[in-house]
Parts: structure tokens; sequence; C-alpha cells
């Protein structure tokens, strides 16, 4: 009897582990989003724990829907910028995974307005002109604040087809992100010359509260990335060519105040990217 309820009980002890957790389930497929897919991979190569990653097939939930999801457990994980609210309703890990490089905006004009941009120094000639931006995005008290008028659209793509109807003025990229989504439109578009904006806008990984070992893991293989200089491999690796083709030091920096940043957001080090002669204290 004795040999029987220790079977018993080793039986149902292997059960519960085998039934722990190991995958992550997020929402994010575009291409906007694939380098924080290799953050995440990166970060769980460096643990003993494995996980599987579950990722779409194509880009189902805007950011709006999406992040209720991770917040009300349904998924696991999103990364975008961080926020009050975003940092009191999931578990932010507060390592900026682009080193805050998608707070430097160029500016996507149509080609024809090319001109209409060469003379902008200042936030307020900028003010002139109205920007496009998603409705749901984290970054647009940024523009408010800083007296930039915005048309908000809900939807990605239809921005790009928005802007080349002339519905509004400029649509503000991640010097990132820019390069890839011009590529895909014709001569219709182009980059503005000569000016970028910036403001302070790190990226974290959030996960959802139900899981907070998932979180204290990927903050550990976090950590190991960067002190082995992996991350910043895989930074140079996906970023180095666009920071190359912005020609950074060419352009005249517009700096943004940014007032949805936590008070206790730490500094971010923006020295894997921005010329000495623009970095800034935040």
């Amino acid at each position: 009897m004795r040999y029987i309820i220790c079977l018993l009980a080793f039986t149902f002890s292997f059960k519960c582990v085998s039934n722990e957790p190991n995958t992550i389930q997020h929402y994010q497929f575009q291409t906007r989003y694939e380098f924080g897919q290799k953050v995440l991979e990166l970060a769980l190569s460096k643990i003993k724990t494995h996980y599987d990653i579950i990722a779409p097939d194509r880009q189902l939930l805007n950011e709006a829907r999406g992040e209720y999801k991770v917040i009300s457990g349904e998924l696991d994980i999103q990364w975008l910028s961080t926020t009050v609210k975003r940092e009191a309703k999931m578990i932010p890990i507060k390592i900026p995974l682009y080193r805050g490089l998608l707070g430097l905006r160029l500016l996507l004009v149509r080609s024809e307005n090319q001109q209409r941009f060469a003379h902008i120094k200042t936030a307020e000639e900028l003010s002139d002109f109205v920007g496009g931006h998603g409705a749901h995005w984290g970054d647009l008290p940024v523009y408010k604040a800083n007296g930039l008028p915005v048309r908000m659209y809900g939807d990605y793509e239809t921005l790009f087809r928005l802007l080349e109807d002339n519905r509004f003025d400029y649509f503000h990229r991640g010097v990132n992100e820019i390069w890839k989504e011009l590529a895909l439109r014709d001569d219709t578009l182009s980059i503005a010359n000569g000016i970028m904006l910036f403001y302070p806008h790190p990226v974290y990984f959030f996960v959802t509260k139900s899981r907070p070992k998932l979180a204290a893991n990927i903050e550990k293989g976090l950590k190991k990335a960067i002190e082995d200089g992996s991350l910043k491999d895989l930074f140079s690796q996906y970023h180095q060519e666009y920071i190359d083709q912005a020609n950074l030091t060419s352009r005249t920096l517009i700096r943004l105040n940014n007032p949805v940043n936590p008070i206790s957001m730490p500094t971010i080090d923006t020295s894997w990217w921005l010329p000495n002669q623009f970095q800034v204290t935040q």
C-alpha cells in the first residue's frame, strides 16, 4: 500500500511539473516587430528554461486589442514603448530593446513636397504641417505636448495611403523602420532631407502579470546578452545599415519632450548609435 501511495504521489508530481507553462504567445507579426521577436529569442537562448514562442502568421490584432489581451492574460507578452499605464497593468522589463533608436524619427513625405521641409530647424516651424499618427500608439501625446498637430487613424497600412492621398503632410517613422517601409512603395514618397526628431521613447518587453517567472527569466537572459555583447551584435545586424544610410550628422536634430514616460524611467544609453554631437541627458 505504501508503495502504491508513493507511486501515485510521484506520478501526480511529475504531471504537475510537465504541465508548467513552457510557451510564450504574442500578437506582433508585422515587419516593424521583427527585431523584438529576435531579441526575445536571443534572451531565451541565454537561460536554462526552454520556452516555445507561439507567433501569429499574420497581423490579426492592432496594438490596442493586443495589449488588452496581454493585460487580461490571454496573451503573454508584447514589446512597445513604455507608459505609466502599461507599467502599472503589466510587468515591464526595463531594458530598452532599441537603445532609444525608435525615438529617432525621420519624416516620410510626398516627393513633390520635399522642398517644403528643407528649411525646418525647429518644432515651431514643423508645427505648420500636419502629421499622420496611429490612433493607439503610445507616443501620441508627444506630438500634442510639443504643439505638433496630427491626424489619427487606427490602421497602420492605411496611414501610408492617406499620406499619398494628401490627407496630411508627413508620417514620422523610426529610423530603423522607414527604409523598409519606403522600399515597399513607389517614388510617390520620400524621406525629408536634413531633419530628424528625437524624443526618449524606450521600448520594453511587457509580460502579463500572471507570469512573473517568465518576466524574470527574460530579464535574466537580456542582461546576459548585454554582458556577452550578443545583444549589441544583434542590434548592429538589424540597424547599423539604416543608421548609416540616414547620415545623421548631416541632419538637424529637433528634440521633443515625451510626457508619457514614467518619472522613474531609467536613462537610455544611446551610445550605440547616436553621434556624440547629439548626445542628450534625459
